[in-house]
């Protein structure tokens, strides 16, 4: 397997180099934060208070073969990150082969349940497993009409699973979307999977099955999801939730509501958004599981010319801002803002914009 993978990125690295396309992308940060971290990193920007300063580039580079196939190699690394040192190993590479029709991904990319599920907000037990430094084998088709994904982890390490077996690919997953008629649907399985023990925060050894429908009913969009997880000693759990949005002029209200199968509570929500000319208002406000209670009202405003404004509340009143981004060019944006977060429970993500806590001066590129 390992052979056919290494032959695979040979012909996708070199194949018609000399008619290769290759493209160029990035973006940089230049930032200053008055804030002090806690000794847990938990308050301010960056851990190093004052200045901060990044770039990554990413390195995409494609052929069409004479067969009609495109094979390409997209690679991406952080160039420099706060103290010029320099990240000359790839943070993240995807080799493909792809098709109108068909297309085959290794690298760090997505598993194919977590890319096709579309459930409803705040369902417990639809926790697919996320990329997180893994490397993924998958592939994608098409069928029927329908989007159709199948997915293995790959484990290149030397050693054996811990039942011995030395697997090479890892926790099977398939993801299934599209429309049947007026329907939107969604399907995903992923197998257990307790030998691999290179996932990072983001991988689930559980089995979990997961089938959703949408649709449009006299204007409102309503969406129906169900997700069973069995854990290692056999027990399952299920979610079961309606997710409905409906339009009223410039206001789209929004309410979901999730039942599970475990004694830690329901979970539910509304929100409104507002969007009129230049001014969007966002509120919200949800009960996860038992008592977990969030809610939150953002606005912003754009006066043009390239100048907003932004405030809110969030975190059930914990958090708050008011900031201003101001476009210099196109792909270039200053960015000055101001942000509480009372409990120190957001780690630099606060609000929906994720601003870090204190005063931040920041200028960024992307090109």
């Amino acid at each position: 397997m390992k052979r056919i993978l290494l032959a695979s990125a040979s012909i996708v690295a070199f194949a018609g180099a000399a008619s290769a396309e290759i493209t160029f992308n990035g973006e940089a940060s230049l930032g200053y934060n008055d804030t002090e971290a806690e000794s847990d990193g938990t308050t301010g920007g960056d851990e190093d208070r004052g200045f901060y300063w990044d770039a990554e580039l990413g390195i995409t580079m494609s052929q069409e073969l004479d067969n009609g196939l495109v094979a390409a190699a997209t690679v991406t690394s952080d160039v420099v990150d706060n103290q010029l040192e320099g990240g000359i190993f790839a943070e993240g590479y995807v080799l493909s082969l792809s098709s109108e029709t068909a297309a085959l991904f290794f690298g760090d990319t997505d598993m194919a349940a977590n890319l096709r599920w579309d459930g409803v907000s705040e369902m417990e037990h639809d926790d697919f497993s996320e990329t997180d430094g893994e490397t993924v084998l998958r592939g994608d088709f098409m069928a029927y009409g329908l989007d159709v994904s199948v997915s293995a982890l790959v484990d290149d390490t030397t050693d054996e699973d811990i039942d011995g077996s030395g697997d090479t690919l890892d926790q099977y997953s398939v993801g299934v979307a599209g429309t049947l008629g007026a329907f939107q649907m969604s399907a995903a399985y992923q197998e257990e999977e307790r030998d691999y023990d290179l996932g990072g925060d983001d991988f689930n050894p559980n089995q979990i099955f997961g089938i959703s429908v949408g649709a449009a009913f006299a204007g409102a969009d309503v969406d129906v999801a169900y997700a069973r997880e069995e854990d290692a000693s056999g027990d399952s759990e299920s979610s079961t939730g309606i997710e409905v949005a409906y339009p009223i002029g410039p206001v789209t209200l929004g309410a979901f509501y999730v039942s599970e199968s475990d004694d830690d509570g329901d979970s539910f929500g509304v929100a409104a958004d507002y969007v009129s000319g230049a001014l969007t208002v966002t509120t919200a406000y949800e009960e996860v599981r038992e008592g977990d209670e969030d809610w939150a009202i953002e606005a912003g405003y754009d006066f043009g010319m390239g100048l907003n404004a932004y405030a809110g509340v969030s975190d059930a009143g914990d958090d708050y801002y008011v900031a201003g981004t101001y476009d210099l060019a196109e792909g270039a944006q200053l960015l000055v803002s101001y942000a509480e977060d009372d409990d120190n429970d957001s780690e630099d993500e606060i609000g929906d914009p994720e601003y870090q806590e204190g005063t931040t001066v920041e200028v960024s590129f992307e090109f």
